[in-house]
């Protein structure tokens, strides 16, 4: 296979091993595709599930990464994603269908852009399309020190909530969400469970959760009685022993990517691109060499507070 027909991309080789860069085939659009020059790519909690085929067996070898952002052959820049393995994001070039992009607006950049995609998206629709938050409620936030947790704390801020807490473990990120639009926020270390309840000001209308286990059932003991919560992941276990008492009244629902439809994706999208662009709303990313990919997957297993933004 020439040079010209190959491309560098970071690949998972077999089930729960680490991805390696390596040289592969260049894909080639089919009718209703269109072709990508990557720029960047992001990595995820998914890319990992994935990974370790947990839910399904991925179809190895393959390219890890769900989202990214390039140009089309016209130049246009876009953010795209999901990506259909054995393709992934984290590569010189993708194929995508047409309804996977999204053009960007100048002036966004490409680290903000991947914030606002699988982890942006995922905490405003949890809010919306899933919470159907209203103006006034109040809001909890666990795993909020997390990519997704980091956004939604301010999302439900501009979304009109009244009261927003933002619980998690690395305090130094909690202070920050203190600037960021958290009216308080609560440390998941020893005794946090009376903390919530006192910091939820009677309970809260609408909790969003990223972590399952032990802290989903501490916060809807704070939540009150026909208040919401949504779990979005499971990063404090996959296992939950709950009282059906403490559920009464209280609706426990599931966010899942693959619900909304596309066209509530993008909207999500943009409505969170204007924030950044107005100065509203802020991510947290870093940016790493495609060669770095080993070392970014390690630091993403240990949830690393920040977007984790690969260049190939």
């Amino acid at each position: 296979m020439s040079e010209q027909a190959t491309m560098r991309a970071a690949v998972v080789e077999e089930i729960n091993t680490e991805p390696v860069v390596s040289r592969v085939g260049r894909p080639v659009p089919v009718e209703g595709e269109v072709l990508i020059a990557v720029s960047a790519a992001a990595l995820n909690p998914h890319d990992q599930v994935v990974a370790a085929g947990i839910r399904t067996r991925p179809p190895v070898p393959y390219i890890i990464g769900t989202e990214g952002v390039g140009r089309l052959p016209d130049g246009t820049r876009v953010y795209f994603g999901p990506v259909t393995l054995p393709q992934g994001s984290m590569a010189e070039y993708v194929t995508i269908r047409e309804e996977f992009i999204v053009p960007l607006p100048d002036g966004l950049a490409e680290a903000d852009a991947l914030g606002l995609g699988v982890s942006g998206t995922t905490a405003w629709l949890s809010l919306t399309w899933k919470g159907k938050l209203r103006p006034g409620e109040s809001v909890l936030v666990t795993g909020a020190t997390g990519a997704v947790g980091q956004i939604a704390v301010q999302a439900a801020k501009l979304l009109g909530a009244s009261r927003v807490v933002a619980a998690g473990r690395n305090e130094q990120t909690l202070r920050r969400l203190l600037l960021l639009g958290a009216d308080a926020v609560v440390t998941l270390d020893e005794g946090y469970e009376q903390r919530l309840v006192d910091a939820s000001d009677g309970g809260f209308d609408l909790v969003v959760d990223s972590l399952y286990g032990a802290p989903l059932r501490a916060a809807l003991l704070a939540t009150r009685h026909g208040g919401r919560l949504v779990n979005l992941g499971m990063r404090a276990g996959r296992v939950l022993e709950l009282s059906g008492i403490a559920q009464k009244g209280r609706d426990l629902l599931s966010y899942s990517g693959d619900l909304p439809p596309r066209a509530v994706h993008r909207e999500a999208f943009e409505r969170m691109a204007a924030h950044v662009l107005a100065g509203e709303l802020v991510g947290r990313s870093e940016t790493l060499p495609l060669d770095a990919v080993a070392a970014a997957w390690k630091r993403q297993a240990e949830s690393p507070n920040t977007k984790l933004v690969l260049v190939p």
